[in-house]
């Protein structure tokens, strides 16, 4: 009875497909499988049927024993990011500084503040007197090259009168050595 409509036969997953080309009677193409009788089941080995199936589940828990593994790795990762947040929290508001905390450290930098300025008030206060003895010790020294340039004028002075007054001598006494 070939106008009698057959029941589609179930293939299981992974079991063998028709490759797609020419429809089935055409020249070339795959030839139809021979009909069974009216009546009776179509003829399929058992044994292939168990392999198709078998090798079906074993691709099906490969690809669950894989995405288990990998639930399993992100499920511990998860776990890990939340302990080291939670780690993180405890540990920023362990050293987080309180009102009063930030109030010391601005009253010990106002006193830091106020020290060095002091300090730098009594180096410039040190420099200032510094600096004024070496102006006192330069007018002093000033005064005495003054008084020493003036000894000098005189001792020169005086050495230029010995000189005419040689001179003289010399002048004077050549002349009168010579006369009884």
């Amino acid at each position: 009875m070939e106008g009698t409509p057959q029941p589609p036969q179930s293939q299981p997953p992974g079991g063998p497909k028709p490759a797609p080309g020419p429809k089935q009677g055409q020249p070339g193409g795959p030839q139809k499988p021979p009909q069974p009788a009216a009546g009776k089941p179509p003829s399929v080995n058992p044994h292939e049927r168990i392999d198709g199936l078998r090798s079906w589940l074993a691709q099906v828990e490969r690809r669950l024993g894989l995405r288990t593994y990998i639930g399993a790795a992100l499920v511990v990762l998860a776990l890990a990011a939340g302990g080291a947040g939670v780690f993180l929290a405890l540990r920023t508001e362990q050293d987080a500084a309180t009102e009063a905390d930030v109030e010391n450290l601005r009253e010990e930098l106002t006193g830091v503040e106020q020290t060095a300025v002091e300090a730098a008030q009594q180096d410039v206060e040190a420099v200032n007197e510094t600096l004024t003895d070496l102006e006192n010790q330069i007018s002093r020294l000033e005064n005495e090259q003054g008084s020493l340039s003036d000894e000098l004028s005189v001792a020169q002075d005086d050495i230029q009168d010995l000189r005419d007054q040689i001179a003289d001598l010399e002048t004077d006494g050549g002349t009168g050595a010579g006369a009884p």
